[in-house]
């Protein structure tokens, strides 16, 4: 499992932020989940981004339901779909929506899977985000989102989404978050942004620390999409604590790079070190066709930890 080590005061020692206990009661916990609920696990996801100019793309994913009675209270599943405004500079989306009703897909579209449990492959195209939310293409750009909610009812009455699944559901195990966002993004090639850059720390993170290592070199790794680059770093490693490293991911999108929420950093005081967006709105840049330097902007300890308040942060990675 992976632990996050613990900071006292301004440079500590390394400790387990967790630790395993026997079991950890995790295995009664989850039945305890499955018996008094029901899941829609992610099995596979297919595709899910939708690159512009591109009607072909789609969000695509096999779900698989399951409860304590193998499928069995099963009646339908409702989806709903968001839409968010993330470059209000550009197109005409007219700001961010409520969620609308997409479709019903009845138990009786579900087939058997290998195990036994109901599945269903869900595909929603392009065009059919833009027709659900009233927008054309010239409204949309990079970085929006349409965010796809699902909603299950059982035969006897009951319902579970995302408002009412316990944390052992949504993650982990089940891996059932009953939600899922798909990114309007411009092609970036397999073969752009990989491979080794050196970084230069243009603003330190919380405590006064560099977050990278300066001058230091990281490897960018394809992500889980055409746009996701990630790569390990030692997060504050001129603090001297020896934590292990973790993994940074962020978005080329039409010619911003973007930093997703909640990203661990293997520290903590207390709730955790964790890296986001910058609270601004501000974003690092980069240049179509042009893999050859970019930049980052975000936020170090979004949580408060440590007694720090959230730090905006800038880097700059060059291509060796």
């Amino acid at each position: 499992m992976k632990t996050r080590y613990k900071v006292f005061g301004l440079i500590a020692a390394a400790l387990f932020a967790t630790s395993c206990t026997e079991e950890d009661n995790t295995i009664d916990q989850v039945f305890d989940g499955v018996s008094s609920g029901a899941v829609l696990r992610g099995i596979q996801t297919i595709s899910n981004e939708l690159p512009i100019g591109n009607d072909d793309a789609s969000f695509s994913i096999e779900l698989e339901y399951q409860d304590n009675q193998d499928g069995a209270l099963l009646e339908s599943m409702d989806i709903y779909i968001k839409y968010a405004d993330n470059s209000p500079d550009e197109g005409d989306s007219g700001g961010t929506q409520e969620e609308k009703f997409y479709g019903n897909v009845a138990a009786g579209q579900f087939t058997e899977g290998p195990f036994g449990l109901p599945r269903f492959t869900l595909t929603i195209t392009a065009a059919d985000f833009l027709a659900t939310t009233g927008l054309t293409s010239e409204q949309i750009f990079g970085g929006d989102t349409f965010t796809t909610r699902l909603e299950v009812f059982l035969t006897d009455g009951r319902r579970f989404s995302v408002d009412n699944a316990g944390g052992i559901i949504t993650g982990g195990f089940f891996n059932s978050p009953f939600q899922y966002t798909t990114p309007v993004v411009c092609p970036v090639l397999a073969e752009e942004f990989v491979g080794d850059y050196t970084v230069v720390n243009n603003s330190a993170g919380v405590l006064g620390f560099n977050v990278f290592e300066e001058g230091g070199t990281v490897t960018l790794v394809l992500g889980e999409t055409s746009v996701e680059r990630q790569f390990d770093f030692i997060f504050l490693p001129d603090a001297g604590v020896g934590q292990p490293a973790d993994t940074f991911i962020l978005n080329f999108v039409c010619n911003a790079t973007v930093v997703p929420a909640g990203q661990s950093t293997n520290l903590t005081c207390g709730t955790g070190l964790t890296i986001g967006p910058a609270p601004s709105g501000d974003q690092g840049s980069y240049t179509t066709g042009d893999d050859s330097v970019f930049s980052i902007i975000f936020t170090d300890n979004t949580q408060s930890d440590c007694g720090e308040g959230p730090k905006d942060v800038t880097a700059t990675f060059t291509k060796q």
